[in-house]
């Protein structure tokens, strides 16, 4: 009876979904289905894409003939009602009518109107569509269509195809009625005929000084010759023109209001469909030329929005570099805010300077927003200002998570608090603060806490400092200056391990898509005060055998100096093709040379016994690179694929790395038929501890991955679907004697060493974050003989099975 019971739900959803009668108009019909035919040139899905959302036949999951969505629709409006509805948005409305007037900026009272603002037009869509949160984010309406709606989507499509250039295509429909009562089946004919192309452009333009503008840049035209007419490029090349000129001191200039277009297609068929297309720029009327603008004064308005409108806060006023300061409460350097602000008096007016300033005012994090404001003055002049108010000069954030590793429920917690101007340097300062808590198995299989506490202060300054001659240079590239004290404590059954870490970086965009970062110094001092006695003679029996992993847990001090260059032309929130490149290089060890002995440094030999000083400095030379490209099948499904290759090479009297530098393999971003960080080295078997697998660490990392993401349907989100192949290991550098042959990188066997895995996984896109859940398994597992590594045909369900699939939880895509 209880198996029958939980079914109680599914049946009443198909049941909705499939008996509830539609109510039809006179004029209306069901639509069932809706196809295109007769389309070569144009893809159907960009021809779906003019499909209005209320034309479009309801969803039939795995093609079946049920409608459940429209069930889940019918099952909110039950629950309409009208009355609490109004309700509501009478509330917020008072709400929003009761805050202070606007004309006194208050960030708090801005971010209450937003929200309210917000609430309100929630409710009355609501009223006005007669459909509540679940009917528009759950539920489908029943798909109704009139035959004037599908006449006039007929006649978009058409235009649709005229402006890719088939001026002669033709659009019809059929309609072919359903067993069911009043549906349809609708087919869109579609045929384009003939595609015409560019045999000539040419520009008319009116004003000599524009004329002689633009012929400068003509190699840069969206409109080419020999290109299949396109409606919009030649939009495109409008809206180039427009910025060109706006970027030339023509501050009235708009494009709609001075540029038209005609397309001569005289003797067309002759010149084998090919058609002259000229741009014509008109000038204004009664004027034989158009004006150009020069700035006149520029004035700088900042105001605290903290203070209380009623009193005020003091104001202060400066003149510098020809701009005209005022400050209302907080005060900033106007000698920094000059190198972002790049308009002067008297130069010509350009919009890319205008844009760029509000940019780079805005990305100090100091101001809530930069809005630059333009009033004509005589002589064409334009008196320009910069209404900057300030952000609070204290925030605060904080965040909770919950994860589960190794099937055991943890969470944490991030407390972050951030000030602004401090040192009145335009900087920004951060403390953050964070405590985690999973569980781990113990060595008695008894479920074990592992607890971790950090704090981190960072400086972060909005040029590059001590360098004036590279700072004025990189001044517009959004350079950033990190100054980064942080402690690490991380407590566990098997050791204790602190991390005391000073950086400093250095980092500018390049280009758009470029990013550079360069670290001059990166100290670590590391020690694990506490070793379990079982932990500590499993250490103490792998060094000797020849396996240094007890070098990674003695007292450290790790100096580096590294690089990371970053190329990632991905776009948030669109599926295009893309790439992604991540260099990164790093030389350990290098800050010893600045010491007069090069082999120790005397506070570090005060600070670790002596018995393990010889081993508490490493030299090593790091190189990893990671490539990464996205290959977009439609609009919302595609590949990707990435290759992630590493080397680091220790050398010096441990021949190790630092336990945080080495490479790991394993995990819900990298191989997912793997627990995190648990793969290799090679073809050895990895180190446990008890019933726990420890970490296996490596110099060399090879690794692959392709993933195919198939969008499946929206409820409360996007879920999407994907499938994946994960492939590669990690290699020690030098030869392990326990493991002789088997850890270490060899060319002859190292490619018969790769671990491959694959799976399938879900993910739930909420726009803001991608919540991932991913199931691997694992194909060749390279820790087993020569010949007996395809284990695919040992996959089984249940924990106790060794290749039981490998569940991930986490948030964003792996790659």
């Amino acid at each position: 009876m209880t198996d029958k019971i939980k079914y109680l739900p599914l049946l009443f959803i198909l049941f909705v979904s499939c008996s509830r009668e539609v109510q039809l108009d006179r004029d209306e019909y069901r639509l069932h289905s809706l196809a295109f035919k007769g389309n070569k040139q144009i893809s159907t899905e960009e021809l779906e894409y003019l499909i209005p959302p209320t034309q479009k036949p309801n969803r039939r999951p795995f093609n079946l003939p049920i409608t459940p969505y429209v069930g889940l629709y019918n099952l909110g409006k039950a629950f309409y009602d009208e009355g609490k509805i109004r309700a509501r948005r009478d509330k917020w409305e008072s709400r929003l009518n009761a805050l202070p007037n606007p004309g006194n900026y208050n960030a708090d009272v801005e971010k209450k109107r937003k929200r309210y603002q917000r609430k309100v037009n929630i409710y009355k869509d609501r009223l006005e569509t007669k459909e509540n949160w679940w009917m528009k984010n759950v539920g489908e309406p029943p798909a109704k269509i009139t035959e004037n709606d599908i006449k006039h989507t007929s006649e978009n499509i058409q235009k649709f195809i005229y402006n890719k250039g088939y001026f002669d295509n033709t659009v019809m429909y059929q309609i072919d009625s359903t067993s069911n009562k009043r549906g349809i089946k609708l087919t869109y004919l579609v045929d384009e005929k003939n595609a015409y192309y560019i045999d000539s452009v040419t520009y008319d333009i009116k004003d000599t000084r524009i004329d002689s503008i633009v012929k400068v840049t003509m190699p840069t035209s969206m409109i080419k010759q020999g290109a299949k007419v396109d409606m919009n490029n030649i939009t495109l090349e409008k809206g180039r023109l427009e910025l060109l000129l706006k970027d030339e001191g023509y501050y009235n200039f708009i494009a709609k209001n001075y540029i038209s277009t005609e397309i001569d297609t005289t003797d067309y068929i002759k010149r084998n469909y090919r058609v002259n297309v000229k741009m014509l720029i008109r000038n204004p009327v009664a004027k034989s030329q158009h004006e150009q603008f020069r700035f006149d004064s520029i004035n700088f308005i900042s105001a605290d929005p903290s203070n209380d409108p009623n009193v005020g806060g003091d104001t202060t006023q400066a003149t510098y570099n020809g701009i005209n300061y005022t400050f209302i409460g907080k005060r900033f350097p106007t000698r920094l805010l000059d190198k972002k602000i790049l308009i002067r008096p008297d130069q010509l007016f350009r919009v890319s300077m205008v844009n760029e300033t509000n940019r780079q005012l805005y990305s100090l994090d100091q101001f809530a927003f930069a809005n630059i404001r333009f009033t004509q003055l005589p002589d064409n002049k334009l008196r320009t200002d910069i209404i900057a108010p300030t952000n609070p000069k204290y925030t605060a954030a904080y965040n909770f998570d919950v994860n589960n590793i190794n099937g055991i429920l943890g969470g944490g917690a991030n407390v972050s608090l951030r000030a602004r101007n401090l040192l009145s340097v335009l900087e920004t300062t951060e403390l953050g603060l964070r405590a985690n808590l999973e569980g781990q198995p113990g060595l008695d299989s008894t479920v074990q806490r592992s607890r971790e506490l950090g704090a981190n202060l960072a400086f972060n300054f909005p040029k590059i400092i001590f360098f004036n001659s590279i700072a004025n240079m990189l001044s517009l590239k959004s350079p950033r200056t990190q100054v980064a004290l942080s402690y690490n404590n991380s407590a566990q059954q098997l050791y204790r391990r602190q991390v005391f870490r000073l950086t400093g970086n250095y980092s500018w965009l390049k280009s758009k898509y470029e990013t550079i970062q360069i670290s001059p110094f990166d100290i670590n001092l590391i020690n694990t005060p506490y070793k379990s006695f079982t932990f500590d003679s499993i250490l103490t029996s792998e060094a000797e055998r020849g396996n240094n992993l007890k070098v990674l847990f003695d007292p450290q001090f790790v100096s580096s100096i590294n690089a990371t260059y970053v190329y990632n032309n991905q776009a948030q929130g669109k599926n295009i093709r893309a790439k992604y490149l991540r260099i990164f290089v790093e030389s350990g060890g290098t800050t010893l040379n600045f010491f007069p002995d090069r082999n120790k440094i005397k506070f570090i030999d005060q600070l670790f016994p002596l018995d393990t000083i010889q081993r508490a400095y490493f030299r090593f030379i790091k190189v990893n690179v990671d490539f990464r490209k996205y290959f977009p099948i439609n609009s919302r499904d595609s590949w990707a694929y990435r290759v992630n290759v590493g080397l680091a090479h220790p050398y010096g009297d441990n021949q190790a790395l630092p336990f945080e530098k080495n490479f790991f393999i394993g995990g819900p971003n990298s191989i997912r038929a793997w627990r995190p960080r648990s793969l290799g080295p090679g073809s050895a078997q990895g180190v446990t501890v008890g019933n726990r697998f420890f970490q296996q660490p490596g110099d060399i990392l090879l690794e692959g991955s392709i993933e195919y993401r198939k969008y499946m349907f929206r409820f409360i989100g996007n879920w999407n679907a994907g499938l994946f192949i994960d492939a590669g290991n990690v290699w020690k550098w030098y030869q392990i004697s326990s493991k002789y042959n088997e850890a270490n990188f060899d060319w002859g066997r190292f490619y018969k060493e790769f671990a491959v895995g694959t799976g399938a996984g879900i993910r739930l896109d909420l726009d803001y974050f991608v919540a991932r859940f991913d199931w691997g398994v694992k194909v060749i597992d390279p820790s087993r003989d020569e010949g007996d590594r395809f284990v695919l045909n040992k996959t089984r369900l249940g924990r106790n099975n060794e290749y039981y699939p490998v569940f991930h939880f986490a948030i964003g895509y792996p790659f």
